[in-house]
């Protein structure tokens, strides 16, 4: 069963979510925009054998946790970076495997950086901060520094419902069959909150500058010795599968892991796979 609680931190209040049971232990981090724990992260809970304790929590503006408006600029990491330091001193981690979404696995890569010492192992997720740019990076910087229509895209997801479905079957999902009514249900509740535009346009202010994407992890990835198993969509239209590989050929003890036919959201389609490959970082199992 999965328990929830609120965690206080110098930065706001986050909902963190846990499901206790064995002695192998992962923490999970979502992605941006009107992402959350239970909407990236519901499946993966379930499919995780009684060998596994499974923690996650909401970022900052996100799920049930605090709103964060002006969390933007140079902070936005530093701050969810120390966040799951909280989290992690709250429930007294050690010696876990930490997995990252997208936006969370840029943070999940920058703590494991910092506090190498805590973590088993690092599994990146179609992560960010491993692209030294954006697709038609100039342009790009400026539509999200220039423009709001990031908030009105949320806005037209939360009203109209084929375009929640075209989106995530443009960006996140291969397979149609997993873009279920209830799916995007989720998805367009999830654009209404309040937050969910803001946020996502916070993530996209914060990780970019004029000339590279921020962060850009791959010079102090070469001296990170921990297992690093990199998991990308095979069809994931926002990482880069050459930016994914190309990571791997930087990072010391790493592996890649394509799921075929997945984008964006691989955990989401094929979460039983994700589970199986957190299991190879422990002995006795093999990828």
């Amino acid at each position: 069963m999965i328990e929830n609680e609120i965690i206080k931190t110098p930065y706001g209040n986050i909902a963190a979510y846990k499901q206790v049971s064995g002695k192998k232990t992962i923490l999970l981090l979502h992605g941006a925009g009107c992402d959350s724990t239970m909407l990236s992260w519901k499946e993966v809970f379930h499919a995780f054998s009684d060998d596994f304790s499974v923690y996650a929590f909401d970022f900052l503006g996100y799920g049930n946790s605090d709103k964060a408006d002006d969390l933007v600029g140079d902070k936005f990491y530093d701050t969810h970076i120390a966040c799951v330091k909280s989290v992690v001193e709250h429930y007294n981690l050690s010696d876990f495997v930490i997995a990252g979404l997208s936006m969370g696995g840029a943070v999940a890569i920058g703590f494991a950086l910092i506090y190498p010492e805590k973590v088993k192992a690092l599994i990146p997720v179609d992560s960010w901060g491993l692209s030294e740019k954006m697709p038609f990076h100039r342009f790009s910087y400026w539509y999200v520094n220039h423009t709001n229509l990031t908030l009105l895209q949320y806005r037209l997801c939360a009203k109209y419902r084929w375009l929640a479905k075209w989106s995530l079957s443009y960006a996140l999902i291969g397979n149609k069959a997993v873009i279920t009514d209830s799916l995007v249900d989720e998805v367009m509740q999830s654009c209404h909150r309040d937050m969910a535009g803001k946020s996502m346009l916070n993530y996209q202010r914060s990780s970019a500058d004029k000339y590279r994407s921020k962060p850009y992890y791959l010079d102090t990835l070469k001296n990170f010795k921990k297992p690093v198993i990199y998991i990308i969509g095979e069809k994931d239209p926002l990482v880069s599968l050459k930016d994914i590989y190309k990571a791997a050929e930087e990072t010391p003890n790493s592996k890649v892991a394509v799921f075929k036919g997945c984008k964006h959201w691989s955990v989401k389609e094929r979460p039983q796979r994700f589970c199986r490959i957190v299991e190879t970082v422990f002995p006795k199992y093999k990828m």
